[in-house]
């Protein structure tokens, strides 16, 4: 959500779009247009014929109204991380649409306060909730997320810096749930890992519009598409794709080999210490090579078995997950570390939906009393043409 509001309509104005007639408060974000390049996007219920010309399909860009060829196209958005690739952008564009519509929904209602606050109150908690009771729970498993919530003491303000070994081990879990292909809409049936990062750079912004994305393939909406993307198992296996990286070159170009470099320069402890620390049971030798290939066995086994007896914890994490639950979920060390981290951050936040007395979310879902990020796409109306 910083990445969604940066500092907020007073110091980053160029993300906003302030009302001409109307409540002064009820700002909204300001979307980007799509490139004409035939039909894309959700087909809606009538999948391939139901496709249009997107317009209003991509996140804000940087413009040269002179020469439009050379246009920079950078995202003019909170954080430049969050137009990585197509796919995530097109979420962030998603995101700038639910706010838009939660000020809809205040402006429909008549409410009298401030709008943009009450449009960002009502944003937050309702996305921190997705986060906690579907995502999370979907990642790390309901007891995990259960424990935490009763477990982890942060009191409102108290000190957070982000763990070392959530941010450079265990939340890497998702690099091996990358998937090779990706069905991106009824054009675009089999995107490649390559193609993601390629439709989201010059020249091919503004996004075109048979690229835009298709979120009912991305999550349980009710909509029948042909192909959903699922992810792939959190285990030691990494999709080909990954081998190289848009913008690097040499030894720094695999994910992988980034991911354990960084880990080593930070100094962070081995998954077996880590288990120690939190009094987990670690994961014996005989589990850590179970199932595995040939060569990566011999690779743990090699220089006297160090890997084995401290094993880096990005890696001991993902095979953590693959032995004890199949890849499905986090194994209990990665899904503690997980699971515990977000709960500080929200616990200490004053402003959570942690610490707004007895919330329940109201926006329409389809589970009253629920919601999830499939209900968030469907209310910022991405689903539909």
């Amino acid at each position: 959500l910083d990445s969604l509001y940066g500092r907020g309509p007073a110091l980053d104005p160029f993300l906003y779009v302030f009302p001409s007639s109307g409540p002064p408060t009820a700002i909204k974000f300001q979307l980007g247009t799509n490139r004409n390049s035939g039909n894309g996007g959700p087909g809606g219920t009538a999948g391939f014929g139901g496709m249009q010309v997107q317009t209003d399909f991509d996140v804000p860009r940087m413009g040269n109204p002179l020469n439009p060829a050379l246009a920079s196209n950078t995202a003019v958005i909170g954080d430049p991380r969050n137009d990585e690739n197509l796919i995530v952008t097109q979420f962030h564009h998603t995101m700038l649409k639910f706010h838009n519509q939660v000020v809809d929904l205040l402006l429909s209602a008549s409410f009298t306060g401030d709008i943009f606050i009450e449009a960002k109150k009502i944003v937050t908690h309702h996305y921190q909730w997705a986060v906690v009771n579907d995502f999370l729970k979907k990642i790390c498993g309901t007891p995990a997320v259960n424990s935490a919530l009763s477990g982890v003491n942060a009191p409102i303000g108290s000190a957070f810096r982000m763990p070392v070994e959530f941010s450079v081990g265990a939340y890497r879990f998702g690099h091996s749930m990358i998937r090779n292909n990706y069905w991106i809409n009824f054009v675009q049936i089999n995107a490649s890992l390559g193609d993601v990062f390629t439709f989201n750079r010059n020249p091919n912004l503004p996004v075109l519009s048979n690229w835009v994305v298709d979120f009912n393939a991305f999550f349980n909406t009710g909509i029948s598409v042909p192909v959903n993307n699922k992810a792939r198992r959190i285990d030691s296996k990494l999709a080909a794709g990954l081998s190289t990286l848009p913008g690097a070159t040499g030894l720094m170009a695999v994910l992988a080999t980034r991911n354990l470099r960084r880990g080593l320069a930070l100094g962070l402890p081995s998954g077996q210490a880590m288990a120690a620390a939190l009094g987990l049971p670690a994961l014996t030798s005989a589990q850590l090579t179970s199932g595995l290939p040939a060569a990566e066995t011999a690779l743990l086994n090699s220089g006297g078995a160090v890997l084995l007896q401290k094993t880096p914890l990005w890696y001991y994490i993902l095979r953590e997950a693959a032995v004890q639950q199949g890849g499905n979920q986090l194994g209990s060390l990665g899904a503690k570390i997980v699971a515990d981290t977000f709960v500080r951050m929200l616990k200490r936040d004053a402003g959570s939906y942690l610490n707004s007395a007895g919330f329940v979310p109201f926006l329409p879902s389809i589970t009253p009393g629920d919601f999830t990020v499939a209900d968030l796409v469907i209310f910022a109306g991405v689903t539909q043409p």
